[in-house]
């Protein structure tokens, strides 16, 4: 025995918000007209979601101390009726140095920036760092796009109506990533 103890097992997690189906879909045929458009790849229906809160990869026996965060916000915005929430996702951007292509909201929302607020404290109370960059609310929809796809402004606005937020983990494989459910708290009518 060399005397090291094992590294714990790690868990790449988020919070986000998912779409309802019928969103979904026109976001899935947004994110494959843009990839044949430049080229990249287009995100998955199932894998299209709004991050609030990006953790990476934390130790596994951490999970209840988040899921403890996610239930303390749910309940915060539910006393302060935030949910449902709706906005408008009205904006087609790319970043460069990442290649991605995205859609999201041109002006700020804020019952959307008090939520990702919101979590950010309730992780931060509990010893977890964030990254470290400004919260834009968006929704990736191509990978390695190589140049910024063209806009179909006659596509917007598109409407989400948000009634519950998740913690979610992320598992990569050869074809990009897959998403596991690890808590949902829907609040939309429970207060």
């Amino acid at each position: 025995m060399s005397g090291q103890t094992a590294s714990p097992e790690r868990a790449r997690v988020f919070f986000a918000l998912w779409p309802e189906a019928a969103l979904a879909e026109r976001l899935a045929a947004l994110a494959e007209a843009q990839a044949a458009a430049v080229g990249g790849r287009a995100m998955a229906r199932e894998t299209l979601h709004l991050t609030l809160a990006f953790l990476g990869d934390v130790p596994l026996e951490t999970l209840p101390a988040l899921q403890e965060a996610g239930h303390l916000v749910a309940r915060q915005q539910v006393m302060h009726h935030v949910f449902p929430l709706e906005f408008s996702l009205d904006h087609f951007g790319y970043w460069q140095h990442n290649h991605l292509a995205w859609i999201g909201c041109r002006t700020p929302v804020a019952a959307l920036h008090g939520l990702a607020d919101a979590l950010a404290a309730a992780v931060g109370e509990r010893g977890f760092a964030l990254e470290s960059r400004p919260f834009v609310p968006h929704v990736t929809l191509v990978r390695r796009a190589p140049v910024a796809p063209p806009c179909r402004e006659e596509a917007l606005p598109l409407y989400w109506r948000a009634t519950d937020f998740a913690l979610l983990r992320s598992r990569r494989h050869a074809g990009g990533a897959a998403y596991e459910t690890l808590a949902r708290w829907p609040v939309e009518g429970s207060a």
